[in-house]
C-alpha cells in the first residue's frame, strides 16, 4: 500500500500542476504565433537574484542596527540594481514574436525537431528554450528582423508525442531576474521506428496491377522510352549530352521497366519480436518509397492498400509509431 502511494503522489502532483497552470494561464499561450507583451510575460527574481535580495535585506538590517550610513547606501544601491534588472529584462523580450513553422518527424534514435521563427524589431539578448525541464538551445543574441531556430526535442523513442508546453526564458542582463513566457502548440510529432534491414526478406505478396508488359515505371532502367526536360535536382548522369551538343537544351533520358511489381508487407510474416518487426517494416517502407515502388501494409488490425507517394509513406510510418502491441519473445 505504501509503495502505491509513493507511485501515485508524483502523478497526482503533476496533474494538479497542469490544472493550475491551465487555470492561471487561461489558454492564452495556446497559439502558433505568440507576441510577448505585458499579458504574456512573467518576471521574477532568479535563484541568484533571490540570494542578491537576501544580502540586500541583511545589509539594510545591519545598517539600521549599527547606524552605518555606508552599509545603508550599499543596500539602497543593491535594491536599485535589482529594479534596474527587472526593467531591462522586461524590455529585452517585450515585442518578441515566436512563430511556429513546422515540426519534423525522425527515425529513432534521432531526435524529432521543431522549427520556430523569431521576429523582433531589435536584437534580443540571452534567450533559452526549455522543453520538459531540458534546455534545448541558448541564443546569445537574436538577429533582427527575423531568425529561424531549429530545436531538437528530447524525443528519441518510437512513438506518438503531443507537443507539450515550450518555455522561452531570458536572464538578461545580470542573471538576477528570470523573464519567461510559454508556447503551447496543438501538434503531434512522431518518432518512427529505427530502420533495420531484414536478415531474411519477408514473404511478400507480389501484386500486378496490370497485365505483364502493360505497366510503365519511370524508375526502372530496362528500355529507353524517350527524352524529357531536365528539372532541378535530377541526376546529371541521366542527361543526354549528345542532344545537348546539338540543341543546347538539357534533356534527361527516360526508361521503362515492364516488369515492375507492387509489394505487400505483412507484420506477421516477419521474424523477431515486436520492435524488431516494426524496425524491419520501417526499413522496407522507406526503401520502397525512395525507389518509387508501390506497396501495401498489413499491421495486425490496420490495413493499408497498395499505393505510393509521400502521404502513403507518412501514414504507414505513423501507424508503425503508434503500434502498441506487447513485445513478443
Amino acid at each position: 500500500m505504501h509503495e502505491n502511494k509513493k507511485v501515485t503522489r508524483p502523478a497526482l502532483f503533476s496533474k494538479l500542476k497542469v490544472k493550475l497552470f491551465s487555470l492561471l494561464l487561461k489558454n492564452k499561450h495556446n497559439t502558433e504565433q505568440l507576441t510577448l507583451t505585458h499579458n504574456s510575460i512573467y518576471i521574477l527574481p532568479s535563484k541568484l537574484g533571490s540570494s542578491f535580495l537576501l544580502v540586500t535585506a541583511l545589509n539594510f538590517i545591519l545598517a539600521v542596527n549599527y547606524q552605518n550610513n555606508l552599509i545603508l547606501v550599499m543596500a539602497y544601491l543593491m535594491l536599485v540594481v535589482m529594479i534596474f534588472s527587472l526593467l531591462i529584462g522586461y524590455n529585452n523580450v517585450k515585442g518578441l514574436t515566436v512563430s511556429y513553422k513546422r515540426h519534423i518527424a525522425s527515425y529513432a534514435p534521432s531526435c524529432a525537431q521543431l522549427e520556430l521563427q523569431l521576429s523582433h524589431d531589435k536584437t534580443c539578448q540571452s534567450l533559452q528554450f526549455i522543453y520538459e525541464n531540458k534546455i534545448l538551445t541558448t541564443i546569445a543574441e537574436t538577429t533582427a528582423p527575423s531568425q529561424l531556430v531549429s530545436l531538437e526535442l528530447p524525443l528519441k523513442q518510437r512513438g506518438e508525442y503531443p507537443l507539450k508546453r515550450l518555455k522561452i526564458i531570458s536572464r538578461y542582463p545580470f542573471g538576477l531576474v528570470s523573464v519567461w513566457s510559454y508556447l503551447q502548440l496543438a501538434h503531434t510529432i512522431f518518432v518512427y521506428p529505427q530502420q533495420r534491414k531484414p536478415v531474411q526478406q519477408a514473404d511478400q505478396q507480389n501484386h500486378h496491377s496490370m497485365g505483364a508488359g502493360d505497366q510503365k515505371n519511370t524508375h526502372g532502367s530496362d528500355e529507353f522510352d524517350g527524352l524529357s526536360p531536365h528539372q532541378l535536382g535530377m541526376n546529371m548522369k541521366r542527361v543526354s549530352w549528345k542532344h545537348y551538343a546539338k540543341t543546347q537544351q538539357l534533356m534527361v533520358k527516360e526508361f521503362v521497366n515492364y516488369s515492375a511489381q507492387s509489394v505487400f508487407f505483412d507484420f506477421n510474416q516477419l521474424q523477431g519480436n515486436t520492435e524488431s518487426r516494426l524496425q524491419q517494416l520501417s526499413y522496407l517502407i522507406s526503401q520502397a518509397y525512395q525507389q518509387g515502388t508501390r506497396y501495401g501494409l498489413q499491421l495486425e488490425a490496420s490495413y493499408f492498400e497498395v499505393n505510393e507517394g509521400k502521404a502513403h509513406c507518412k501514414n504507414c510510418l505513423e501507424a508503425l509509431s503508434r503500434f502498441s502491441k506487447m513485445a513478443k519473445g
